[in-house]
């Protein structure tokens, strides 16, 4: 399964359509700020949408967080505001162990970051609106094993 993962757009669906048409994902991840620029995504391209509210989605109903399960993995997603991302990792993964996430996305900080945890693959696509440097991620689930790549937005 091929999912593309975006966070903080901050109204710039354009950027994320593009890479969902080149890449052609199974499913789309948003991870909050400007939630409903997932719908609007979801809209234009046809790919199903899960999305979480970030810190600038206050009148949207998106939830906090969503735990799901997809090709045998748990996947936990949030915007991150409300674990203190920008300080500590620790609550966060905290709460991601404690829910037996094999997979932990986040965003907020506008910073991509990859790495594997003991069991836990966690995930940040960076920014795929604003700021200097500009990302997302694909992610591929396949076997019950996933791997993500981070993708530069130029």
């Amino acid at each position: 399964m091929k999912i593309a993962v975006f966070s903080d757009s901050h109204g710039d669906v354009s950027t994320m359509e593009r890479a969902v048409n080149i890449w052609q994902p199974d499913l789309i991840l948003h991870l909050g700020d400007h939630a409903s620029d997932a719908d609007s995504l979801a809209a234009r391209t046809g790919v199903p949408v899960r999305r979480v509210r970030g810190n600038c989605d206050l009148a949207s109903r998106a939830p906090d967080s969503d735990l799901f399960e997809l090709g045998g993995l748990r996947i936990m997603m949030c915007h991150g505001h409300r674990f203190g991302v920008k300080d500590s990792l620790d609550p966060l993964i905290s709460s991601a162990d404690f829910s037996k996430a094999d997979i932990l996305l986040y965003g907020h900080t506008h910073q991509s970051h990859i790495e594997r945890i003991g069991h836990m693959l966690v995930i940040n696509p960076g920014s795929s609106g604003t700021g200097l440097h500009t990302s997302w991620v694909k992610l591929t689930i396949a076997d019950g094993e996933a791997a993500a790549e981070l993708v530069s937005i130029v």
